[in-house]
Parts: C-alpha cells; sequence; structure tokens
C-alpha cells in the first residue's frame, strides 16, 4: 500500500473518529444491546459457550458432594462376562440367573433393587427361565425396571397408550388424550402390571454430551416417569418440578460404592457366604453394565466414556438427596446483567475516567462475575451462568478500548506526520498548557469535556492530549497537559490572522475547573507551523510548547 492510500485511510479514520464526538460508544453500545436481546430471544448464540462453562467448572470443582453410601452398583463389568461364560455363556444371561439374584438380594432386605437392564423380549430357548423371573418380579415390592421411549415420531403407530401402562400420571391442570406412546415395556407381565417402571433414556445436548436428566417426558397431558422418578415417587423422596435437572456430578468414574455382579452373584449360590449378610440392607441396589462390550457408555462432563449405570446411579442420588442443579435459565436476568454492564462501560469512556481505570475496573468485574459462576456450582445446587453478560461485556469493551485507542493513534499521526506528500503549506496552532491541581488533573476527563464544547463550537479542529508528552516534557511536568488546538485548514503562507483564544480559553478554565474543582493554572501559545515538513514542524512545536510552559509560569507568579 502506497504512502499516499496510508494517509488518506489515515484522514478518513480521523474524520470518522473526531465527527462521532464520543457518539461512537452510544452507537456500539446500542448495537451491541440490540445483539444481546437478540440472543436471548431468538438466536441463543451463547448456548454452547453454557454448555462448555458448565463443563469446565464442573470438572474443577474444588470438591464433590459425596457419592451417597446407601447407593450401591452391582456391576457387569468384562470381569463378570468372562467369569460367567463358562457357565451361562454370552451375554445376554438366562434371566434365572437374575432372578436368583433378586431373590437372594430379598433376604438383606435392600431399600430398592433398580435394574438398568432392559427386558424387552422373550428368551425363546429359555422359556422356563424367563417364567421364573416372572414369578420373582411378582413376588417383589421394591424392585423397579426400565422401559424405553421411542422417537415420538413413532407414536401414531404405536398400539399402547399411556392408560395402558399402570404407574402413568397426570400432569394437573391439562387434560389427557389417550394416544398412541411409542414405547418398548418389558416382556414380563407381572412387571408390567407392578407399575414400577420408568423410562431410562438419556438425552444428550446438541454437542452430545450428558449434562442433565429428563425426570419425565410429557404425553398429551400425561406424565411419563423416568426411572429415577418413579423410585422417587414410590419411596417418597421429593422431586423436581421441571422436566430436566441437570445432574450434580459426585466426581470421576468411580465415586459410587461399585461391587462385582459375578463375585456377589457365586456368594449367594454358595453354601458358606462370605460376604456380610447385611451388605445391601437398607442400601439402593442398581443393577447395570459398565463392560465396553455392551455399548452403554456415553460421554460426560467428567469423562469422555461413562457408563450408562453411574449416569442412572447420579441421577438416583440426585433425586434421593434433593441436591440435583438448577439452573438459572431466565434469559432476561442475564441480559440485565448484560445491559447494564455495557453501558456502564460506556458511560465511562463517554465520561473521559482515566483509561487504566477503566481497564482495571472491567478486568474486576469479568473476574467477579466468572468467580459468581465458579461459586454458585462449588457452593450452592444452583448454577449461575454468566456466560452471556461476560462475552457481551467483552466485546462491547475490546471494541470500545480500539476505538478509543484510535483517537490517539490518530491523532498523534495527523499532528505529527505528514498527511498528503505533495501538499505544502501552513496551518494555524494553538497549545494550551495546564497544570495539574494538588496532582489531581485527569487528562482523560478534561480532554472528554473539552472535545463536546470546543467540536460542538466549530468543525475542522483537533484537541487531543498525549499520555506520553514529546521531547521528555512528560518526565519534567508528570502532573502538565498539553492540549493541541490545529485548524485543519491548509494556507500557502504563514497567516497572521490569529485564532481567537478568549472564547476557546474561556471554555477550557471552565472545563478543567468543572473536572478538577479548581481553576487550574494556564499558559498558551500560538503560530503557523508548517505542513509537508516533518523537520520544521517539530521545531515550531517545541517553539510553541516553549512559550506556552513559559506564559504558564509567568501567569503564575502574577
Amino acid at each position: 500500500m502506497s504512502l499516499r492510500s496510508i494517509n488518506r485511510l489515515v484522514q478518513f479514520g480521523y474524520h470518522f473518529v473526531y465527527r462521532s464526538k464520543g457518539r461512537f460508544y452510544l452507537y456500539l453500545a446500542f448495537l451491541c444491546s440490540i445483539l444481546v436481546v437478540l440472543d436471548a430471544t431468538s438466536f441463543h448464540l451463547v448456548a454452547g459457550m453454557q454448555h462448555r462453562t458448565f463443563d469446565i467448572i464442573m470438572k474443577n470443582r474444588i470438591a464433590y458432594p459425596r457419592a451417597d453410601p446407601d447407593v450401591v452398583i452391582v456391576d457387569i463389568d468384562e470381569g463378570s462376562l468372562e467369569a460367567m461364560a463358562e457357565d451361562y455363556g454370552r451375554w445376554p444371561w438366562p434371566r434365572q440367573i437374575f432372578a436368583e439374584f433378586v431373590e437372594n438380594l430379598e433376604e438383606q432386605q435392600p431399600k430398592a433393587i433398580i435394574f438398568d437392564i432392559l427386558f424387552s423380549d422373550p428368551d425363546v430357548y429359555n422359556k422356563e427361565s424367563d417364567d421364573y423371573f416372572n414369578e420373582v418380579a411378582e413376588t417383589t415390592t421394591n424392585t423397579f425396571f426400565p422401559m424405553l421411549r421411542l422417537n415420538p415420531q413413532n407414536d401414531s403407530l404405536s398400539q399402547v397408550t399411556p392408560a395402558m401402562i399402570p404407574g402413568m400420571g397426570r400432569i394437573p391442570g391439562e387434560s389427557q388424550q389417550d394416544k398412541g406412546l411409542a414405547v418398548i415395556l418389558p416382556h414380563f407381565p407381572a412387571v408390567v402390571a407392578s407399575g414400577r417402571m420408568g423410562t431410562n433414556n438419556i438425552y444428550p445436548d446438541s454437542d452430545g454430551i450428558v449434562r442433565q436428566y429428563s425426570v419425565y417426558r410429557p404425553h398429551f397431558g400425561w406424565h411419563i416417569p423416568s426411572l429415577p422418578a418413579r423410585v422417587a415417587e414410590v419411596l417418597g423422596w421429593a422431586e423436581p418440578d421441571k422436566q430436566d435437572v441437570l445432574l450434580n456430578w459426585r466426581g470421576r468414574l468411580g465415586a459410587f460404592n461399585t461391587v462385582r455382579f459375578s463375585t456377589v452373584y457365586e456368594d449367594f449360590l454358595s453354601r458358606k457366604r462370605q460376604r456380610p449378610q447385611d451388605e445391601f440392607t437398607g442400601k439402593v441396589v442398581i443393577i447395570g453394565s459398565s463392560a465396553p462390550s455392551l455399548f452403554d457408555t456415553k460421554p460426560t462432563p467428567m469423562e469422555r466414556v461413562h457408563p450408562g449405570v453411574e449416569v442412572l446411579a447420579t441421577a438416583v442420588d440426585n433425586l434421593k438427596n434433593g441436591d440435583w442443579i438448577t439452573s438459572l435459565s431466565n434469559p432476561w436476568i442475564y441480559a440485565t446483567v448484560a445491559l447494564s454492564l455495557i453501558w456502564l462501560v460506556a458511560l465511562a469512556f463517554l465520561t473521559g475516567i482515566k483509561r487504566t481505570l477503566i481497564d482495571s475496573v472491567f478486568a474486576g468485574s469479568q473476574v467477579g462475575l466468572v468467580a459468581l459462576s465458579y461459586a454458585s456450582l462449588n457452593l450452592s445446587t444452583y448454577f449461575i451462568d454468566l456466560t452471556a453478560p461476560i462475552t457481551a461485556g467483552f466485546v462491547y469493551f475490546s471494541l470500545a478500548r480500539v476505538y478509543a485507542y484510535a483517537e490517539v493513534v490518530l491523532a498523534e499521526r495527523r499532528v505529527w506526520l505528514t498527511l498528503e506528500s505533495d501538499a505544502k503549506g501552513w496551518q494555524q496552532t494553538l497549545v494550551v498548557v495546564l497544570l495539574g491541581v494538588d496532582g489531581q488533573l485527569s487528562e482523560s476527563k478534561v480532554i472528554t469535556a473539552l472535545k463536546r464544547r470546543l467540536n460542538a463550537r466549530k468543525e475542522g479542529f483537533t484537541i487531543e492530549a498525549f499520555p506520553d508528552k514529546p521531547a521528555g516534557i512528560g518526565r519534567a511536568y508528570g502532573d502538565l497537559l498539553l492540549i493541541y488546538y490545529v485548524n485543519s485548514e491548509i494556507t500557502e503562507k504563514p497567516s497572521s490572522k490569529q485564532i481567537s483564544t478568549d472564547q476557546l480559553l474561556e471554555i477550557i478554565k471552565e472545563e478543567s475547573a468543572i473536572v478538577c474543582g479548581a481553576m487550574p493554572p494556564l499558559g498558551y501559545s500560538q503560530g503557523a507551523m508548517p505542513y509537508g515538513d516533518e523537520h520544521g514542524r517539530v521545531e515550531v512545536w517545541r517553539k510553541l510548547v516553549h512559550q506556552a510552559i513559559h506564559g504558564l509560569y509567568n501567569m503564575g507568579s502574577r
């Protein structure tokens, strides 16, 4: 890109920045506010970030709630499959095994037995085994079985209706319609007649990660309970009033008290049992599989491969102890926080608060919002997800900060560098020097106030103060504020016409007094500055600054 193109680009940027007179912060805040409202109501673009935030916090909690010691997993793992293969063959095993297991388990009087195994089809080669399992299921009063909810698109093809299934509830205030329900029920009549059934479907989020558990599914006014919800209903546990809840994970894989199915089963069948005879007394026993070969695994925030039986155990544990995670999901709460943050930052930029102070306060607010989200999952059962306010505030602050930086850079380039290499002439320039009152003079506040007054009074002038003052002035005068007032009109010869300073200086004094609380010492000088001659421009600049400082101390000594 040629120098001419760069200079023209600087000219364009300069006019855009300074003719906006600070309104850019308002325009940007208004645009960001619209995007926040649209995202809260329609787009939901931050949803994926919210999921990621939940995963990070959940996986990195300071401490996890301890898994309930009364929730025990009887695990059909790879060791169990191998140990029982010689006598009972490959999976699936004859139902007689599970009937015997339940009979022996009932002797210890567990609080509940929950199967995470779907007995959907008959065993055509072992009818007697199925009959035995049905007889045991008919005698037990605390054993629960899963059913599988199919895609609702298949409901019209189903001959099964909710009214035909014992244990299906009704949603209060809604009329029930006995329409087809696509569901796979257990094969055994005694199990269906008991009504102790619930769905064990796991519904991942859009990214495939399991974060929540469906407490129930609605169906034309009917309440189709999940397996944990059905257990909670029968045992009198408190149930969530929401359809889905976030799972309060108990930690990494293996958090629950787990025993191997084959080991317990062999002990049940032995004449001299080695295991404690009250091992499962008063326990909630979940029978399921963690064997990878049975393909019952899901990705969760805690593990990439999480056994479905542990997901079920987590849901049961959450309902038993009433500590599932409740997400404050009202989008308007977060939209209000985001809008407040955006407009507070906009107000800070508009009022000319020191940039370093804005940076510090904004960074502190972002850290505070992150800390609040993190604390919510560590100290309570509520998830306060502030991803949306954090994102919105960061986007606004970043763009506003770039604009604020552009104000300084473009002004510096316009004052110090040649904008058009073939242009020659002179610009009338005014330099004003202010001395801080008790070191309290804020450059950014004074400049912001002066821009509003002077830019509104006359176009074509620039007002700027640079933090790094040229020629070492900043080091010599730490509380010195220099204001450059450069006429954009270029004349062929140095003009003898002076800039009218009376009203300008009065404005500078008024605004400085307002910001500082008192009238600061002031000195000024003016003259023609060459345009197109960088060396001559620097020389004139030094002369004007020297005269202005000289005038400052002459006035101060009077």
